[in-house]
């Protein structure tokens, strides 16, 4: 299952030092999800990765789409959106 994760540019650099995103990682269905989730909480950043351990959440779902979370850390993710420019 591929997910959108919303986060901060400096949580997105954190993850690049790191080389991984912890478990566990929240993401959307579908980028516009991602995109109204981060508009309400003030992120700039949309991350996609694969979530082959993906469980549904109870809540933040949207009109866009459904939130999943990741059982396991991420170590592969491409940057689909930045409004601050390069993640």
């Amino acid at each position: 299952m591929i997910l959108y994760h919303a986060t901060t540019q400096k949580k997105a650099k954190i993850y690049r030092q790191f080389g991984q995103i912890k478990s566990p990682v929240r993401g959307f269905t579908t980028i516009q999800a991602a995109m109204a989730w981060a508009m309400k909480v003030g992120r700039t950043v949309i991350l996609e990765f694969d979530a082959p351990n993906a469980h549904k959440l109870p809540d933040h779902h949207n009109k866009f789409g459904e939130a999943w979370w990741n059982d396991g850390d991420v170590k592969e993710w491409c940057c689909v959106f930045s409004a601050n420019g390069d993640a």
